[in-house]
């Protein structure tokens, strides 16, 4: 069984007290584009964090258009602006109790304003390397060498299995493939990456690879449609428990446990299902 995303001596999700007796709420600076749905992106975020007692700070990359069918258009944001607000939101957090969560970077240059912005930040960086919507459209102008710097720069690193082709230019469509390719980007500097198997043949194995060595993750698949913003979560609960202190084995699993209980009881509206 999977550790719990919070630990045992938290009262309740979200607080956690220090060693002067003091209860200190977890951050997480999340960066990302505007899904006005409401399914994916910064307010999945914010609704993620909210659900596990965490206050997100919010940084925006980009305004879209997008709804069940995909992606209709996108604005980004200039990268002065996106880098002046992460500089904005980390002085506004305790470093200690922190975690920043990139998600959309819509292009090249704010993919550089964001490593740029985090060159003093010595807390945990999650970075879901998000090319476009999982009904469809890209919402990333640029190529993967574009986002390789925020690949290095970041503690764990959660591609899907396109992603992970995208970003390493080798077919990922079976388990050994999603390993390999969890050991290539890891390879380029980051911490840890986490190839997730939603997409895979059988089981749905998310696998981790870290200076640790690797683990794989078995996940048992849902009945019904994927929900929309499921990776959203995922980055964002994985970010929250590296917040509170947890070590990285004990935040994913802790994260894919939560997810998995949204997921069961996931709502339809429409022809969308929503965590």
């Amino acid at each position: 069984m999977q550790e719990s995303l919070f630990r045992d001596r938290e009262d309740r999700p979200g607080t956690a007290e220090d060693g002067d007796g003091h209860s200190e709420q977890p951050h997480v600076v999340s960066i990302g584009g505007l899904d006005p749905t409401g399914g994916a992106g910064l307010v999945r975020d914010l609704l993620t964090a909210e659900a596990l007692g965490a206050k997100a700070i919010l940084v925006g990359t980009a305004w879209t258009r997008q709804d069940e069918s995909g992606v209709k258009g996108v604005e980004p944001r200039s990268p002065g602006m996106v880098r002046a607000g992460l500089a904005q939101a980390l002085a506004a957090c305790p470093p200690s109790r922190t975690a920043v969560k990139i998600g959309m970077v819509a292009s090249g240059g704010i993919a550089a304003a964001i490593v740029s912005g985090l060159h003093a930040w010595q807390g945990p960086v999650v970075f879901d390397p998000v090319m476009g919507a999982s009904a469809g459209g890209s919402l990333f102008d640029g190529a993967p060498a574009d986002m390789l710097p925020l690949v290095r720069r970041s503690t764990l690193v959660t591609p899907n299995l396109e992603e992970a082709a995208w970003l390493t230019g080798r077919a990922v469509e079976t388990l050994d493939h999603a390993r390999h390719a969890a050991q290539a980007l890891a390879g380029l500097g980051p911490a840890a990456v986490l190839v997730k198997g939603g997409h895979l043949p059988g089981a749905a194995t998310d696998v981790l690879c870290s200076s640790a060595g690797e683990r794989l993750f078995e996940g048992t698949r849902l009945p019904g449609r994927n929900p929309r913003g499921t990776g959203c979560a995922l980055a964002t609960a994985i970010a929250i428990g590296l917040a509170r202190g947890q070590p990285l084995e004990q935040a994913v699993g802790g994260a894919k446990v939560w997810l998995a209980g949204r997921i069961q009881a996931a709502v339809t509206i429409g022809n969308t299902r929503y965590l």
